[in-house]
């Protein structure tokens, strides 16, 4: 059951000042949230690793057929663990449900069964973002996230490169409209 006040099933969006190189123009999409903290996960920010890559280290076979999709970098804690959003009902130990209908686990199994034919859609990152007791809501006080309902065309479908903006023009903003609080205007 989800916290009265969680932003789990939530995307945060980067807002332009923030500069941290593992954040800046990101789209994150948080798995869960109370007062404890927050566990998100990078979608627009791929990862040297490729999908092909992975299934090989897990001695695995991709028997769909679109193309081994993208491989994120999910955040900066964790580099060497895998983090599965996805869609399909599994009986997979340790998964959990972030809302309704979309499941997030970490079970290597989830892989063997949705690279077969009727696997569903899916966005694998390595590492996660992580926040400590109220460091996010302290970030959002001081505007470095704007925060969304999630969209699954964002989320699986959007090119991932483009899902900042996106995901901006889907709360009616234009990203070039932003203002950058480090830029100078010039008169």
């Amino acid at each position: 059951m989800k916290q009265v006040g969680s932003l789990a099933g939530k995307f945060l969006i980067a807002m332009p000042g923030l500069r941290d190189a593992h954040f800046e123009r990101s789209v994150l999409f948080i798995c869960s949230h109370t007062s404890d903290g927050a566990l998100g996960l990078v979608i627009n920010q791929p990862h040297p690793v490729s999908m092909r890559e992975i299934m090989q280290q897990l001695g695995l076979t991709w028997q769909r057929d679109d193309d081994h999709p993208m491989v994120f970098q999910g955040g900066p804690v964790a580099l060497d663990r895998g983090f599965i959003l996805y869609e399909r009902t599994l009986d997979c130990p340790g998964c959990i449900e972030v809302e309704k209908g979309l499941y997030l686990g970490t079970n290597p199994d989830i892989l063997r069964h949705l690279a077969g034919d009727a696997g569903g859609r899916f966005l694998l990152a390595l590492g996660y973002s992580g926040w400590s007791g109220g460091q996010l809501e302290d970030e959002l006080k001081s505007n470095a996230w704007l925060v969304s309902a999630p969209n699954r065309a964002v989320l699986f479908e959007a090119p991932p490169l483009e899902r900042w903006h996106v995901a901006l023009r889907g709360l009616g903003i234009d990203p070039a409209m932003l203002a950058d609080p480090g830029a100078h205007l010039i008169n």
